[in-house]
């Protein structure tokens, strides 16, 4: 019983634990075993702290590989969307040859349907059979699980605007934003530099 009860606490950390997975990904043969030297990192969220902390994180990982990384706050500025032209405009004053940018795509939900039911109410053994004729409907429900984030990383060349590199990956929902953003800078890193694009 006593392993049966740690095997359960092991699955339900696991649970707990779940993180990014890559969907998809792809990348331009033109471009594969040719690393961009300087790349401008774009995030494409609302969330100032959020495009901080991603652009610089990705641009320390890009120094450990000896690759020079740009996040686009220091030359794009302004909170929220900026412009073709000034994102355009951002590219050539950085002098960076690629550009990365990561967006949010979608947002799920997963739900379930739970099916109505008629209950009968007993209040202890000597009340069985009249309880049995106190009776109460629950009406089917639709009930909400977990949420999934999914994204899109791209890597273009910008000097022509081909895409050299694309990977989808989905996010389950955390409170630990700071664990899921490492985790997942790390996954599609490593996925660009597996593939020889970094």
């Amino acid at each position: 019983m006593r392993t049966f009860g740690a095997a359960c606490a092991a699955l339900a950390l696991l649970a707990a634990c779940a993180s990014s997975r890559m969907v998809a990904q792809q990348s331009n043969p033109d471009y594969v075993g040719k690393p961009f030297k300087s790349i401008l990192v774009v995030a494409v969220t609302a969330d100032e702290i959020v495009r901080r902390t991603f652009e610089d994180r990705i641009v320390a990982l890009l120094a450990q590989r000896g690759r020079k990384g740009i996040p686009a706050y220091s030359v794009a500025s302004g909170r929220g969307k900026i412009q073709e032209a000034q994102l355009r405009q951002a590219i050539a004053q950085s002098g960076a040859d690629g550009v990365l940018i990561t967006r949010i795509t979608r947002v799920d939900r997963s739900s379930t349907n739970v099916s109505g039911a008629t209950l009968a109410i007993g209040t202890g053994f000597y009340g069985y059979y009249s309880g049995m004729w106190d009776t109460v409907t629950v009406a089917p429900q639709k009930v909400s699980g977990e949420s999934w984030t999914r994204s899109e990383t791209r890597l273009f060349d910008a000097k022509n605007g081909v895409l050299a590199w694309t990977g989808l990956v989905d996010t389950p929902e955390n409170d630990d934003l700071d664990a899921v953003l490492t985790q997942y800078v790390n996954l599609i890193f490593d996925a660009m530099v597996n593939d020889r694009i970094l």
